[in-house]
């Protein structure tokens, strides 16, 4: 018999319920959406819903053929009272689970089409799993999935940016069901250092009294643990590269006071005149710091050298022997470097290397010091190669403290990938030990209190000189900048007259200082039989011809210091000089003399021979440059004749 339109209907209709009965009891959700996270486990969902088939069909019976109805109703009002606030609750509960469904795992799985395309929506959306605390992502992967190429990195990105952080995916193609579960990462804690550091807390001082000889103290890192270094072995050198403001004088004041607690000679230079000045009383820290000075620096340095040598033939003699610790510290060094090569190219003399041979007693330093405990610590704006000479130095500062750079300065000196990002606060400096980074903050104090410290220090540790072979050079002169300077008249008493004022040969002539008080007139006559000059006794200062160009030129006396070489070399009555460490160094008060204009002059008498200079411009063609020769004509321009024809002879 053939089955009608109607019978078809009846068929499907009956297989829709069933299917929907089976759902039902199941406990699956009916609309065959996944059911949402949190919501009320499917063995509940499925208990719950027998229990109500199992009431409908209690209720009919007792309604229909027990016709009990006042029990039913009893039964009926007493479950609705339970159930009603039970699913009133259940509604509010899920309105958080449907909104993340709609705002979350919905779209998500829409956009997990192009990595997953041979899934359909619903298959996709079952694929899916997100907590509704939002801990973790699961997702099934179909049976024998292969990674394409970047879809692990796709799909990475796709879960970070929709869940924002940074997500790693967990994946397990081995064992069934394949599946990846993504899980945020915890950002790692960010550790710094403290932003200020107290020297004389009671956290630094007692790792500074613990410290072996030859370790000190740099400061604080990151867990607020104290940093220690050894100033020894392959860390004898130090470098600092740290930017204006970036705590570089703070932390020269630190280790020098810890070098004092150590009983070390320190021997500081300092063209900044600030960074270590308050060092100035406390025994064996030399320090020289006047920019107008930089020979002194640079004995200073050579001294220094000198000594490493000498240690270094007694440690031959005795290989046990010991030496206490000599420590030199270069504050400044680009300007240093720039001052001291603009001085050099001005007193060398003829025949002399053109580059700085500063350096060189640098570089034997270096080399040589660290077996006889000579240490060096260099602090520069910028560590570059030109900025220690040009005599592959830097590289043997195997200890560099970085603050305030940039990543070009990064790149320069260390030379790493990825150039970490500075921090701009003073005191903050990043400690380069081959591979290893270490932030700190250098502990802080008052200059004044530090002094006082190392003092104390000295007086308690105390100090001692017999492992120095000879002792560093004295200081000259401070010399005042040239816009200080005030151009006037030697020992001239303001109270006389110019034409009573005494000059520098009358100063040679007195016996008692309280004497230069006195005009010409007053002076007392020789007694017979004394020689005809007494010296003073207080010791002349010495000075190279540059230094005493500069210093006549600002008495209005210009002269340069490549003329007064030539009239040293050809005049037979250039004043005699004497010889120092090998250089030839003059008094300031006999050039002075020799080069100012006579009295005659200053009268405002004609020139007896307004040629000379010219004869001597000519003579001297030669050698000068013209701007000299210019110079050099407006000083001779006051000579005789017969002065010029001897500088010709």
């Amino acid at each position: 018999m053939a089955q009608t339109k109607f019978d078809k209907q009846v068929e499907e209709g009956i297989e829709q319920g069933a299917v929907a009965f089976g759902r039902f009891i199941s406990g699956v959700p009916l609309d065959g959406e996944p059911r949402a996270p949190g919501s009320m486990p499917r063995w509940g969902v499925a208990l719950l819903r027998l229990l109500f088939l199992a009431w409908l069909g209690w209720a009919s019976w007792m309604w229909w053929w027990v016709k009990d109805h006042d029990r039913v109703i009893r039964v009926s009002v007493v479950a609705a009272a339970v159930a009603i606030p039970v699913m009133v609750i259940a509604a509010i509960r899920g309105r958080g689970r449907r909104h993340h469904m709609r705002t979350l795992v919905i779209p998500m799985s829409k956009a997990l089409e192009d990595l997953l395309p041979g899934w359909d929506d619903h298959e996709r959306l079952r694929a899916l799993t997100i907590p509704i605390d939002q801990t973790k992502v699961h997702i099934k992967l179909p049976d024998g999935w292969h990674d394409p190429g970047d879809f692990k990195e796709r799909m990475r990105k796709l879960i970070s940016e929709r869940m924002g952080g940074n997500w790693a995916g967990e994946w397990n193609l081995k064992d069934y069901p394949f599946h990846v579960e993504f899980t945020l990462k915890k950002p790692t804690p960010v550790l710094e250092p403290p932003e200020r550091v107290d020297f004389f807390s009671q956290q630094v001082q007692d790792a500074i009294a613990a410290c072996a000889p030859g370790q000190l103290v740099l400061g604080l890192d990151e867990r607020h643990r104290p940093v220690l270094k050894e100033m020894t072995g392959e860390t004898a050198m130090w470098a600092l590269s740290v930017g204006s403001g970036g705590g570089k004088s703070s932390f020269l004041q630190m280790i020098i006071t810890q070098l004092v607690r150590q009983r070390a000679t320190v021997i500081g230079v300092d063209v900044k005149q600030s960074s270590i000045n308050c060092f100035e009383t406390v025994e064996g820290v030399h320090l020289y710091t006047d920019p107008g000075n930089i020979g002194d620096m640079r004995a200073a340095i050579a001294w220094v050298a000198r000594e490493v040598e000498a240690r270094n033939y007694m440690k031959k003699g005795n290989p046990r022997k010991n030496f206490d610790r000599l420590t030199l510290i270069l504050e400044e060094g680009n300007e240093f470097g720039d001052a001291s090569k603009e001085w050099w190219n001005e007193t060398k003399e003829k025949g002399e290397p053109a580059s700085d041979p500063m350096w060189s007693d640098i570089a034997t330093i270096m080399r040589m010091g660290r077996h006889v405990n000579v240490t060096v610590i260099g602090v520069f704006q910028d560590l570059r190669e030109a900025a220690v000479g040009n005599r592959g130095l830097r590289n043997m500062f195997r200890l560099l403290l970085l603050g305030n750079f940039n990543a070009n300065q990064w790149k320069m000196i260390v030379n790493t990938s990825p150039v970490p990002e500075s921090v701009d606060m003073a005191g903050r400096m990043l400690i380069v030990e081959g591979n290893r980074r270490v932030w700190i903050q250098v502990p802080y104090a008052d200059p004044d209190a530090f002094r006082d410290h190392s003092r104390g220090l000295r007086a308690k540790f105390g100090y001692s000189t017999d492992d120095l072979y000879g002792a560093p050079p004295a200081r000259s002169a401070v010399r005042l900048p040239s816009l200080l300077q005030e151009s006037k008249k030697l020992f001239t008493n303001p109270e006389k007259t110019d034409a009573d004022a005494l000059t520098a040969a009358d100063i040679r002539a007195v016996d008692d200082p309280r004497e230069l008080s006195m005009t010409k007139a007053e002076v007392p006559e020789l007694e017979a039989g004394t020689p005809e000059t007494v010296e003073v006794e207080e010791e002349l200062e010495l000075l190279p011809l540059a230094e005493i160009a500069r210093r006549l030129e600002a008495q209005n006396i210009k002269v340069s210091a490549a003329l007064m070489r030539q009239h040293k070399r050809r005049r037979s009555d250039f004043p005699a000089g004497q010889l120092v460490d090998g250089k030839e160094l003059f008094v300031l008060d006999d050039l002075a003399d020799y080069y100012g204009p006579d009295e005659d002059k200053d009268e405002g008498e004609p020139d007896p021979d307004p040629g000379a200079g010219d004869e001597e411009q000519d003579s001297s063609g030669e050698d000068e440059a013209p701007g000299q020769l210019a110079d050099a004509g407006s000083v001779e321009s006051g000579g005789s004749a017969e002065d010029s024809a001897a500088g010709d002879s």
